[in-house]
């Protein structure tokens, strides 16, 4: 029996820079000190990824831990598994115990894991805040772990124990709290300068069914209790922590979730916090979801409506058990906040089964809506362990066929000291290794174009103004990268999109140094940044070739003024390095207009308008990679890239006896 035992609960953070408080770790920590029968235990949350020897050795700062708890997430699994073998070394009589959603359930997933990773004694499954304190108790006994459930255990003699499932946690208000316990008032002492966000629950559990995410292994619903919920909001925002996100799978699906938004817009105004609020909406109530999301901009806390569609075909996500999700609820939704000014996203997922090079190449061109604060997020279909999707029946089912690739850190300055590893799925029986390449490079353009606002105005005029199809557009468009001529810029994004799918078919990490960067040189980079860079380098050849190729597709269907206007209001607001004096343009079309009334049906007005536009400070950087890569984190943060003035000659020739000219200022959308 162990009279004064000491736990280190490790949590760390991700392979890039995560300023959250670790709430897993809190959890757990938190609850166990509830337990009378581990009274006298002390408990340390380890957070700080570092050399991996450092974390080890500091694991025996209170004196050697007597188990170690590991909260493993896809993010710092492959680190959080280094230490374990350091700390193995280090201190040989220590239980080392892994939990988390990256923990295998499945029996023979989880033997095989214990095989791979002699370090590790004992693998928890599921919730923890039942099954850890019960492993302490029996570790502090002397007893046996064999009667607690959602256990695999190493036995002595090298045989592996799986005990009974786990139970569901149903009263989550006999969980220990770290905001109100004293454990986040000591980490955040020790370490308050990495912390700039907050992790909070309102309720645990998701009623749908997609195969591709361990979400839905909980079901059903499950509450915190309210008073609990206000109690950590306080501590959040006593803290003077502006940032909050939840970790609740469907925020809007209680009736409550619109009182507790009340209370967070109460706090907003007493306290000035949060200022901004991270949360995944509820699927499939747009009115509810509305009233919330409004609630919040009432309240000046910035927010982003994440649409979780996935795919818009209905054959695919029948595929992946999501049909009982409404996508007409997700695009309404979408139309009300762009019509409202309000920042909206689509998430889509390439590699679902189901999928084919023609249904996703329209779910891309369904989620580029021409409202300018709208954007989609892309991303590539990993496989979780405990998914249904990662299971060996659903890997026949729909011949998966995936690569293990590195995951190295795009965070500039950050050392992750491991890369961590992701399965990507790189083709299915319906899309094939070829088409998922196909699909890959036609999404990740679209993603510049549209996302990185490269040509924005542009497709918005094609396929709005002109009537045209903006999935034939863009395929267009990828064509001619196809075939570019050796020297052109479309040569250069052909083969950028090479490199990336190469590397991932490869097995090779999937972001990699932005084109022309020295080796060591620069933070990795994605895909569409990598496009970004190459076209923002020579823009003005870039919309040249673009120009041309999007006549070639047009044909006799448009005003050819308009689309050459089109073209030139797309070049003015464009940023371009070491141009810092303000550009001043007319143009045939009110194009202010039309890109500020984006997706609500308004024509493009035949009107004269001058149109001045004042780079923003960071084109005078030093260097064109800087320039550039600010220029891409203000778009993706929406921030303005300058500003755009539309002169009214009006009111500019009656003014001109006073001295001064008419501006009516607008932001920089496009």
């Amino acid at each position: 029996m162990i009279g004064a035992m000491r736990v280190v609960v490790g949590q760390y953070e991700g392979i890039d820079a995560t300023p959250v408080l670790p709430l897993a770790a809190g959890v757990l920590v938190a609850t166990a000190r509830r337990d009378p029968a581990l009274a006298g235990t002390s408990y340390d949350v380890a957070i700080e990824r570092r050399p991996v020897a450092e974390a080890a050795a500091a694991m025996g700062d209170g004196g050697p831990p007597d188990v170690i708890g590991l909260s493993l997430y896809p993010w710092n699994a492959a680190y959080s598994l280094a230490v374990a073998a350091a700390a193995r070394r280090a201190y040989p009589d220590a239980l080392i115990v892994a939990g988390g959603p990256s923990v295998p359930r499945r029996p023979e997933r989880a033997r095989q894991v214990l095989d791979q990773q002699p370090a590790i004694d004992v693998l928890a499954f599921g919730e923890g805040e039942v099954t850890f304190p019960a492993l302490l108790r029996a570790r502090r006994a002397g007893a046996a772990l064999d009667p607690i459930a959602g256990l695999a255990v190493r036995r002595a003699d090298g045989a592996h124990l799986v005990t009974a499932p786990p139970e569901r946690v149903l009263d989550l208000g006999a969980t220990g709290s770290p905001y109100l316990d004293g454990t986040f008032d000591a980490l955040w002492a020790r370490h308050r300068g990495r912390f700039s966000m907050a992790l909070c629950e309102t309720n645990r559990g998701c009623p749908f069914s997609c195969t591709f995410c361990d979400w839905s292994l909980t079901k059903r619903v499950v509450e915190f209790p309210l008073e609990r919920v206000h109690a950590e909001l306080a501590w959040v925002v006593d803290h003077g922590v502006g940032h909050l996100m939840l970790a609740d799978a469907n925020f809007g699906i209680r009736p409550r979730d619109l009182a507790l938004t009340r209370h967070l817009a109460a706090l907003r105004a007493a306290t000035g916090r949060p200022s901004s609020f991270y949360f995944y909406l509820t699927k499939n109530d747009h009115a509810r979801n509305l009233e919330t999301i409004e609630l919040l901009h009432d309240a000046q806390i910035a927010t982003w409506v994440g649409l979780a569609v996935q795919d818009f075909d209905d054959d695919v996500l029948a595929a992946v058990q999501r049909d009982n999700i409404q996508t007409g609820e997700a695009n309404r939704l979408r139309e009300l906040c762009g019509a409202r000014g309000i920042p909206t996203f689509n998430e889509l997922i390439l590699g679902l089964p189901g999928q084919t090079y023609a249904s996703f190449t329209q779910t891309v061109a369904t989620a580029m809506a021409g409202y300018p604060r709208h954007d989609f997020v892309l991303f590539l279909c990993r496989l979780i362990d405990n998914a249904e999707l990662g299971s060996p029946a659903s890997r026949a089912t729909h011949g998966l066929v995936t690569r293990r690739c590195r995951w190295p850190s795009s965070t500039p300055g950050w050392d992750p000291v491991v890369d961590e590893q992701q399965e990507v799925v790189v083709g299915t029986r319906a899309l094939p290794v070829e088409d998922w390449a196909r699909a890959f490079r036609y999404a990740f353009l679209a993603a510049a174009l549209y996302n990185l606002r490269l040509l924005r105005v542009v497709l918005r005029h094609v396929g709005e103004g002109l009537g045209l199809d903006l999935r034939a557009h863009v395929a267009h468009l990828d064509a001619a990268v196809a075939t570019a001529p050796a020297g052109s810029v479309y040569a250069a994004l052909r083969a950028e999109l090479d490199r990336f799918a190469g590397s991932i078919l490869a097995g090779g990490p999937f972001v990699l140094p932005p084109p022309g960067a020295p080796d060591g040189g620069a933070a990795p980079v994605y895909v569409d940044e990598a496009l970004a860079h190459i076209a923002l380098t020579r823009y003005d050849a870039f919309l040249a070739e673009t120009a041309a190729h999007t006549r070639a597709f047009v044909g006799g269907a448009g005003d050819d003024d308009a689309l050459a206007d089109a073209f030139r209001y797309q070049a003015l607001i464009t940023p371009r390095w070491g141009e810092r004096a303000p550009r001043e343009e007319a143009f045939a079309h009110d194009w202010p207009a039309y890109v500020a009334a984006g997706g609500t049906g308004a024509a493009l007005a035949a009107r004269a308008v001058t149109v001045r536009f004042t780079p923003p400070p960071y084109a005078g950087a030093a260097h064109r990679a800087e320039a550039i890569a600010t220029h891409l984190a203000c778009v993706r943060a929406r921030l303005d890239v300058g500003a755009v003035e539309l002169v009214d000659e009006t009111s500019a020739r009656a003014a001109a006896g006073r001295g001064g000219r008419g501006l009516v200022v607008l932001p920089a959308r496009g």
